[in-house]
């Protein structure tokens, strides 16, 4: 089982016109169904996602200080474009600090996680 860190780009008023060529865009062919994405997140991370093909988002949550717990499943249509998040650290930050899911098919999805920073 394979892991991919995304690397989380800061938002600014100038935003980031096209997902699909930003350097730090991840290819939903990079995580295959046995693999999962690691989103590090400060309650603040948004993941951006283009779809070409159909797919499901499955996060994996941790209990917090109350042994509360959440399931999170996103199913993302054929050409959407979707944002899912942000995840409240409590809740959904594995111990390393990083979100992680997922992809029911890991097929032709672009993704792209940003911080909403503050505003300029």
């Amino acid at each position: 089982m394979a892991e991919t860190t995304f690397t989380v780009v800061e938002c600014t008023k100038t935003g980031i016109p096209d997902i699909s060529v930003h350097a730090s865009h991840v290819d939903g062919t990079t995580i295959t169904n046995a693999d999962y994405g690691r989103i590090p997140n400060d309650g603040k991370v948004v993941l951006l996602v283009d779809a070409v093909a159909a797919d499901t988002f499955t996060f994996t949550p941790v209990l917090d200080k109350y042994g509360r717990t959440e399931t999170l499943a996103v199913p993302i249509v054929i050409t959407d474009f979707g944002i899912i998040g942000p995840f409240n650290p409590e809740i959904w930050n594995q111990a390393d600090g990083c979100v992680i899911f997922k992809l029911t098919t890991g097929g032709a999805v672009i993704m792209l996680a940003v911080r909403v920073g503050t505003p300029t």
